[in-house]
């Protein structure tokens, strides 16, 4: 980790929109590339990025129909210099509360994005010289609510409580799990909006990981699967935290 630069590990093919793109497009857009971002362009030149935390923060203040992508954007983008090393990214996506940085060339040029999940992964290795298991890393707050609950009712609970996730949760076992992704893309893409029950939206079987599993294995189980979230389970199932990636670089961001 302490010799990769953030050049190395970014994706060099960042997609964009231009700025007065639907936002109905720019979840189409992130769809079908499977991003949480997507660079807004004005003049040909980088304005800014859409995350699907901004996306869906924009939703709950305007309308849909009523906005462009210039108006759910983060200006300026967050970024870094290729040269950056990872420690350094991390610390960065750590104190901006992101999970997606702009990557720039010697000349401010914009060469790429690197995001928490690339960063998740270069930092594995390290993980496992530590034995770091997944109840050491753990949050300990997890938001849980009924499927009944309106998908604009959870989205607000999200952006307030600064969460990615809801579960839903009987007899102290995950049973489903539903992310800023769903309410922001998903939906955005099915023509639904926020007004609908969380329920459709919801992921089931959920995702977990056992609280004394290895980290550095869990990184890369939930790179495989695409999936940022992972309910903590004891050996009977039950819920004891959760474990995203913002908790991992909060870890390494300490490593130097």
């Amino acid at each position: 980790m302490f010799t990769r630069t953030i050049g190395e590990i970014a994706d060099k093919r960042p997609f964009s929109v231009p700025s007065d793109a639907s936002l109905a497009d720019v979840a189409q857009a992130m769809l079908s590339k499977r991003r949480g971002c997507v660079l807004v362009r004005e003049n040909e030149a980088v304005a800014g990025m859409v995350t699907e935390h901004s996306l869906l923060k924009c939703l709950l203040e305007v309308p849909a129909a009523e906005a462009r992508a210039s108006r759910a954007m983060l200006t300026p983008a967050p970024g870094l210099a290729a040269a950056g090393a990872v420690p350094q990214a991390c610390r960065m996506l750590v104190e901006k509360q992101v999970k997606h940085l702009a990557v720039h060339d010697t000349a401010g040029l914009l060469i790429g994005v690197v995001s928490d999940m690339d960063l998740a992964a270069a930092v594995s290795l390290d993980f496992m010289m530590e034995n770091t298991t997944c109840q050491t890393l753990m949050s300990k707050s997890v938001l849980a609510g009924p499927p009944e609950m309106s998908a604009r009712a959870v989205a607000q609970a999200l952006i307030e409580r600064r969460m990615g996730c809801m579960l839903t949760v009987l007899e102290g076992r995950p049973t489903g799990i539903v992310t800023e992704w769903d309410l922001a893309v998903t939906t955005l893409s099915n023509g639904d909006g926020l007004d609908v029950p969380v329920a459709g939206l919801l992921t089931s079987p959920v995702t977990c990981v056992p609280q004394t599993g290895m980290v550095y294995k869990v990184i890369l189980h939930l790179r495989q699967k695409g999936i940022r979230h992972a309910p903590v389970v004891d050996e009977s199932g039950r819920i004891q935290g959760i474990l995203t990636f913002s908790d991992i670089l909060r870890r390494a961001a300490a490593f130097v």
